[in-house]
C-alpha cells in the first residue's frame, strides 16, 4: 500500500512539475509587442503600427505577414484555399530620437496579419497582430463592433498541448509505478 500511494504521490508531483514547466515556456521570456490603433478592421482599412525600444534614428525593417483560416462554403462542405503565413508587405522605416516608430500600414483580405518591426542594427523585434474581418465592412459596425455575433476566440494554444503531454507523461509514470509495485508485492 505504502509503495502504491508512493507511486500516486509521485505521479502527481510529475504532472504539477510538467504544468509548472509548461507555463514557463509560454511565458519566458516575455516577448516584445508592438501596438496598433485598432486589432481587428475592415479589409482595406489602414492601421497605424508603432513601437518603441529602438536606437534613435534606427533604420526599421516592416514585414507585414498574411495568414488566413480555412473558410467553408455554406452548403458545400468546400474550405477555400489554405494560405500558410506568407510576407505580403517588406518596408523600411526610422526610429525617432526616443527610440520609437509608427507607420501605417494598409492590410486587404480578411485573415490574420502579423506585423514584425525589426531594427537593422540592434536587432530589436517588436510584433503585433491584426484580424481584418469581412463582416466590419457588411455591418459598417466601424472598429467596435456591433455586438451581436461577437464571439470569444477559443481554439488550442502550443500550452495547451505541453500541458496535455506533461498530464500524459505524469499518468503513465503513474500507471507504471502501480505496476511495478504491484508486481513486486506478488
Amino acid at each position: 500500500m505504502k509503495k502504491t500511494t508512493s507511486a500516486l504521490i509521485l505521479a502527481g508531483s510529475l504532472a504539477f512539475l510538467g504544468a509548472g514547466a509548461a507555463n514557463a515556456v509560454d511565458s519566458y521570456p516575455a516577448p516584445a509587442t508592438g501596438g496598433v490603433n485598432d486589432t481587428t478592421v475592415a479589409p482595406g482599412a489602414t492601421v497605424t503600427f508603432s513601437g518603441a525600444g529602438f536606437a534613435p534614428g534606427e533604420s526599421i525593417r516592416v514585414d507585414v505577414d498574411y495568414s488566413n483560416t480555412p473558410v467553408t462554403i455554406p452548403g458545400t462542405g468546400v474550405n477555400g484555399p489554405i494560405i500558410m503565413a506568407q510576407i505580403v508587405n517588406s518596408f523600411e522605416t526610422k526610429a525617432d530620437a526616443n527610440g520609437s516608430f509608427s507607420t501605417n500600414v494598409t492590410l486587404g483580405e480578411a485573415g490574420t496579419y502579423t506585423l514584425t518591426a525589426t531594427g537593422l542594427e540592434s536587432g530589436h523585434v517588436v510584433t503585433a497582430e491584426v484580424f481584418v474581418d469581412p463582416a466590419f465592412a457588411e455591418d459598417g459596425a466601424g472598429s467596435t463592433g456591433s455586438g451581436e455575433g461577437d464571439l470569444a476566440d477559443t481554439g488550442a494554444d502550443s500550452g495547451l498541448l505541453l500541458w496535455g503531454a506533461a498530464g500524459v507523461l505524469a499518468l503513465g509514470a503513474g500507471v507504471g509505478s502501480v505496476a511495478l509495485a504491484r508486481r513486486k508485492n506478488a
